[in-house]
């Protein structure tokens, strides 16, 4: 989850109980039946959080894999990045306490130490209050020096501050104890303000994070680029973006905003520390301006560089090429597809728009079969019904508001609406902007387009108060709990002035005093409490159009190897990539 998707065209006790298994589903998927995994196997031991990183059969050392994408990333600063094209990208040169390691044969992820020795230990005597992490020897950036656990816990502090508010916020409000203003007091180490975050404590190699609650959820939460270590003397703060230091087998060489990216090897990158990550490819090039219909052509053709090339559209091949790609054999051994964790939804401004009746008029209305069609077919995506994505451990199928225009007409009882209805400016974008315009005007509801800049996209509507009405969206788990759906997507008091995941604007307080509760169980307790607050949400209050289920169908060149999606990112993940 990511997390926040990239543009289509446009947080509990004993967790890893949970989490053990992988779920099928068998029924019709409209028309492709794929299988459903959850997207984690558990959490790992150090045993497991030891390097090297499995080696991959028939890899190789050398050549350049070529990354083909339409947009430059929104962020490559660590502690900024919370759309999951960058989030898989930064793997290559940034690391974090923990990881996950995917097994592409099982379908299932383990939760390892990336930098620490093992997933974190609970030192609170199993109140998960609090967390300690031990770094590992020999971890060095990009220049030789040595990463810290004070460059860990800097990192976090940078975090705090209102000018890096776009990443996940989890680990700060758990800090805070706060889930509404937690850099209200701490606001970062800039000013004059403490480098160490109020509740971090560092000793030699090891750093502590000490809540006044339990959050068992911690070992996931250290995954994210929150943790990443950053040192203070090359801390650019929003300019840290353009060269973030590199901790990975990779370190950024060359960056021209929206146009390219080239990264090559970091020397002081140890593979013994590593259990995630490899070296094979010297090089890894980012060509930006493609879009995806040029991509797919490309992928297809795999001439010359394609052919160690990997498409980077959201959601993957052309809409219009799907049926193409389908229709040809010799893709299938280069074709990543299967289900993602994220959903895709039509956010409704709650803001703007205060009538119930309205909102579930909108979710009555919209036809979400003609959009799956614009996407390019069952291939891309199932109609959604819910609010957690199917591969969500406790995850509930039902659907509140099945299509039915006449009933949305009855809701809206004559009323002439006209909504501002903002999308991504992309030819995809624009195309899907014009279903969803045609879908609402047949119940009488006028839509005018307003394209973003795509590569701004979530920057903008996450301004609270922004002058939208309806906007596209997509949210996946972070880890595989309700917790990461629910509370940062649907609790009110997380609303602050930018970098806002509650993109619906939604509050109720009803609805954030569950959320609490629901916190305090243990994760096989809580996850059908979550399922239950996902329909009650919908039910109750619509405050938003559950979209679609996404699924990536995409291509890779014939001469790339090692690609898999990932399970916790729904992204072809490249840290085992190499050239043939």
């Amino acid at each position: 989850m990511r997390p926040r998707v990239a543009l289509a065209a446009a947080g509990a006790v004993a967790v890893v109980a949970a989490l053990g298994a992988c779920s099928k589903n068998t029924g019709d998927q409209g028309g492709n039946k794929d299988t459903i995994h959850t997207q984690s196997g558990g959490i790992g031991n150090a045993a497991d959080s030891k390097g090297p990183a499995a080696p991959v059969p028939g890899a190789k050392k050398g050549g350049t894999i070529y990354l083909v994408q339409e947009k430059d990333f929104e962020h490559l600063d660590p502690q900024r990045i919370y759309v999951n094209n960058a989030q898989v990208f930064s793997r290559l040169f940034s690391r974090q306490l923990t990881a996950f390691v995917d097994d592409p044969k099982t379908h299932q992820s383990t939760l390892v130490g990336d930098l620490a020795t093992d997933p974190g230990k609970d030192t609170s005597g199993g109140k998960c209050t609090s967390w300690r992490f031990t770094l590992k020897d020999g971890l060095k950036y990009d220049d030789g020096s040595p990463i810290t656990a004070a460059d860990v816990a800097y990192g976090v502090a940078r975090s705090f501050s209102p000018d890096l508010a776009d990443g996940p916020h989890y680990i700060q409000q758990w800090l805070a104890d706060s889930v509404q203003g937690y850099n209200k007091s701490y606001h970062g180490p800039y000013d004059g303000a403490p480098l160490v975050p109020p509740g971090v404590t560092v000793a030699g190699k090891t750093i502590t994070f000490t809540f006044k609650h339990p959050h068992c959820d911690m070992p996931y939460a250290a995954s994210w680029g929150t943790t990443s270590p950053v040192q203070k003397a090359k801390d650019t703060k929003t300019r840290y973006d353009l060269h973030p230091v590199s901790t990975g087998p990779y370190k950024i060489e060359k960056y021209s905003k929206d146009t390219s990216i080239v990264l090559s090897r970091n020397k002081y990158w140890d593979p013994a520390t590593d259990p995630l990550r490899h070296q094979y490819a010297d090089h890894f090039q980012v060509e930006i301006g493609p879009d995806a219909v040029q991509q797919t052509n490309r992928m297809m053709a795999s001439n010359g560089n394609d052919a160690y090339g990997i498409m980077q559209a959201s959601g993957g091949v052309d809409p219009t090429l799907v049926k193409k790609v389908q229709s040809d054999p010799s893709l299938k051994s280069r074709t990543l597809s299967g289900y993602t964790q994220f959903v895709w939804y039509l956010a409704i401004n709650n803001q703007r728009i205060t009538d119930l009746k309205v909102r579930q008029a909108l979710n009555y209305g919209l036809d979400k079969r003609a959009f799956i069609q614009a996407l390019g077919g069952p291939a891309k995506g199932e109609p959604a019904g819910t609010l957690e994505s199917p591969t969500t451990n406790g995850y509930q199928k039902y659907d509140a508001y099945p299509y039915n225009p006449q009933k949305a007409k009855q809701l809206l009882a004559g009323k002439h609406l006209k909504f501002v209805y903002a999308y991504g400016n992309t030819d995809n974008g624009q195309k899907q902007a014009t279903v969803v315009q045609d879908s609402l005007q047949k119940i009488g509801v006028q839509v005018v387009l307003k394209p973003i800049d795509a590569a701004n996209y979530y920057t903008e509507i996450s301004k609270n108060h922004n002058p939208y009405d309806l906007y596209l969206a997509g949210w996946g788990s972070d880890w595989p709990s309700g917790s990461t759906i629910i509370p940062p997507v649907f609790d009110g008091r997380t609303i602050i002035p930018v970098g806002n995941n509650d993109y619906s604007y939604f509050a109720n307080s009803d609805v954030s005093k569950r959320i609490d509760e629901i916190n305090l169980l243990p994760a096989d307790k809580a996850a059908p409490e979550w399922a239950k607050l996902d329909k009650e949400i919908m039910t109750k209050y619509a405050p938003l159009v559950p979209f679609y289920y996404q699924k990536e169908y995409t291509l890779i060149g014939s001469k790339v190897g090692g690609v898999a999606l990932g399970l916790s990112s729904g992204w072809p993940e490249y840290t085992s990539a190499f050239a043939k």
